[in-house]
Formats: C-alpha cells, sequence, structure tokens
C-alpha cells in the first residue's frame, strides 16, 4: 500500500537548515522547527524565526495559516515544507502553528538528540 497523504514534520534545529551547503536536497522535505518570531508581515504571508542559540533565522509563508495570533519574542513550533525562497534561500511553507512558550529549549534539544541516538541504533538493528 502506498503511504498516501501529508508527512510527518521531522523534528529539525534551524542551524541545520542555515549550515545546509546545498540547500536543493532539502527542498519538499517536511520539517518541524521551533524558534521566536521576530518578523509577521500578514499582507504579504511573511514571517521569521530566530533561534538566539544557534544564531540561525529561517523564513516562513504564512499563506496556510493566517490568520494567527503573532506575538513577537514567543516561541513558536511550526510544521510544514521547504521549498525554494528568493536568492538561493530557503521558506518553510507552515500547515500548522502552535505557539509553545515556557518550554525549556535545551531540555527540547536533548530530548531530540537522545531520540535521534535511539532511532539510529534501533534502525541499525
Amino acid at each position: 500500500m502506498d503511504n498516501i497523504g501529508v508527512q510527518s514534520g521531522k523534528p529539525t534545529f534551524m542551524e541545520e537548515i542555515s549550515q545546509c551547503q546545498d540547500k536543493t536536497t532539502l527542498f519538499g522535505h517536511s520539517v518541524n522547527v521551533i524558534g521566536r518570531l521576530t518578523v509577521h508581515e500578514v499582507g504579504t504571508c511573511l514571517a521569521k524565526l530566530a533561534d538566539s542559540q544557534s544564531k540561525s533565522e529561517i523564513c516562513i509563508d504564512t499563506s496556510l495559516i493566517e490568520p494567527f495570533e503573532a506575538r513577537f519574542g514567543s516561541l513558536f513550533n511550526m510544521i510544514g515544507e521547504l521549498e525554494a525562497g528568493n536568492q538561493n534561500d530557503i521558506v518553510l511553507k507552515a500547515r500548522v502553528v502552535r505557539c509553545v512558550d515556557g518550554l525549556d529549549l535545551s531540555l527540547y534539544r536533548k530530548a531530540i538528540e537522545s531520540q535521534r541516538k535511539y532511532l539510529e541504533l534501533r534502525n541499525a538493528v
């Protein structure tokens, strides 16, 4: 049976996207990112999330999630697909958004890293 439907968003750190040498390899990937909202332009359906720890940021196409209650500086979890943007940039076309203020980012990072190690070991067997 074919796997039809929307892919689940793989937990991804923003620096993994921004530091990728060939961003075209990321197009079409479904990702789950967390960052602080720094820009939100309702008219152009554009937003930006930033990660202060890695000094990374990502552009977000918000056309599928407007209107959403944008609070600048709040922590948001966005799930969607990576697409080509302007000037060889990459854009996340968000389809799910939720505010996750209060999330312990260092604990979240440790949990994702632990999950990746476990899945890697499980798949190696």
